[in-house]
């Protein structure tokens, strides 16, 4: 795995003739952890989708290691997005399919490979190793739908992994969890980070959910990012302090 860089120029994206998200420049470098804060309707799920090239912004260009993802074929945009770890706020599966968390795992590795083309013994070892890794084994055989908020947001990651993706993007990952399973995501996720040779973007309204491994923060509000930096001082800008209703912290 190599990390992944994004650049986004003169974006928007309108729904029912409104701007959602105007952004007229953001880069991300490879290799850094960037989180994303704002308020409920900030925008924030908007932006990572158009990051991962789920959403096509009405003007503008996403460049993912200098390719445009607007210029891509449905099935180029398919193809590339392997590149790409994405894990929703919620992932729900139809019960009538009971996936185990391996056969869930197995779903990011088999993005890898051609159509049709079936999961062989190496594949399956390195799916069992991202799920050994996330102290996932004794779950394995187990279905998704059983999981826990965290044992699932942890899956998920598996999935992701087993992909061997350039970008790790999440979106809201502390949404259902308890305050003690959002602390040891964030160690886990702090781990993650500096074993594995990633970019990580994460989108969140909570700042419980701050990774020390996260020097950079942007700060969005109404589709536009207000301030970016480093967390400490994101956290004693007059326009955090406003959205949050909170007093200068020190």
């Amino acid at each position: 795995m190599t990390p992944g860089r994004l650049k986004l120029s003169n974006i928007s994206i309108k729904r029912s003739g409104r701007v959602i998200i105007n952004i007229d420049n953001l880069e991300i470098s490879a290799g850094e952890f960037v989180a994303v804060l704002g308020t409920n309707g900030a925008g924030k799920t908007t932006l990572l989708k158009c990051c991962c090239g789920l959403v096509k912004p009405d003007s503008g260009s996403v460049l993912f290691d200098d390719i445009d993802l607007a210029g891509l074929s449905r099935w180029q945009k398919t193809n590339f997005r392997k590149q790409i770890g994405y894990i929703p706020q919620s992932a729900d599966y139809n019960s009538d399919l009971p996936f185990t968390v391996r056969e869930v795992a197995a779903m990011g590795r088999a993005s890898t490979k051609p159509l049709f083309c079936r999961l062989d013994k190496n594949d399956y070892e390195f799916v069992d190793s991202w799920i050994d890794k996330l102290g996932l084994s004794r779950l394995a055989n187990q279905t998704f739908r059983t999981l826990s908020g965290g044992e699932r947001q942890k899956a998920l990651i598996a999935r992701a992994m087993a992909q061997e993706p350039e970008i790790l993007m999440l979106d809201e990952p502390g949404k259902n969890l308890d305050f003690n399973a959002k602390r040891q995501f964030i160690t886990f996720l702090d781990d993650l980070y500096e074993q594995n040779p990633l970019t990580i973007l994460m989108v969140s309204h909570q700042m419980e959910m701050f990774c020390e491994n996260c020097k950079r923060s942007l700060l969005m509000d109404k589709g536009r990012i207000l301030a970016d930096g480093q967390q400490k001082d994101i956290l004693k800008t007059e326009a955090f302090q406003a959205l949050y209703n909170m007093e200068n912290i020190e």
